[in-house]
């Protein structure tokens, strides 16, 4: 099985937007809906080769629609037409404007669920920026966000920080997420 490709609709776009554009594309709802945003939610395209799941990820605070199937590149392309959704253009672009704590950890945590699918240059150089966050906080921040993509390209940078970072916890967690991001799981 692929992997799905993950759209991040912009924090503005909420559960109710994103089902009414999933319905003007032609998706049809798959499970039974409810009266308030759920988890998870499932739509299926009419000839049910591709599916389509909106997922609330509590964790992280991030939601994104995962799309997998015969039509999921086609498909994921008309829905970022359909909803504003965010890219690693726009995310470095919205923590350069704001350098506010609760921001920046926004960005690195859509950074992790933008890049998902697939190593990337830029979302790589953005967790890295993370990663020498003067603040701490942002630094473990950017950890979990290496840990949620996976990619065994951050562990000479993994070996660095719990080498040479000036915070126990901070050097305790990027052994951890290497040993993670290592190990494959």
């Amino acid at each position: 099985m692929s992997t799905p490709i993950r759209v991040v609709p912009s924090p503005s776009v909420d559960y109710e937007m994103t089902a009414e554009a999933l319905a003007a594309l032609g998706l049809g709802r798959h499970d039974h809906p409810v009266e308030q945003a759920p988890n998870e939610a499932i739509w299926l395209t009419p000839d049910a080769g591709t599916v389509v799941r909106w997922v609330q990820e509590d964790l992280i605070d991030v939601r994104y629609v995962a799309v997998l199937g015969a039509d999921a590149v086609a498909l994921a392309e008309r829905i970022r037409t359909a909803i504003p959704t965010d890219d690693i253009a726009r995310l470095r672009a919205r923590a350069m404007a704001d350098r506010e704590p609760d921001v920046l950890i926004d960005v690195l945590y859509r950074t992790a669920v933008v890049a998902w699918s697939g190593y990337d240059t830029e979302a790589f150089a953005l967790l890295r920026w993370g990663l020498h966050d003067p603040d701490p906080l942002i630094r473990r921040v950017a950890l979990l966000a290496v840990s949620i993509t996976g990619w065994n390209e951050f562990a000479g940078l993994l070996d660095e920080v719990s080498a040479a970072d000036p915070d126990d916890d901070v050097r305790d967690q990027a052994a951890r997420v290497r040993e993670l991001v290592l190990s494959g799981t």
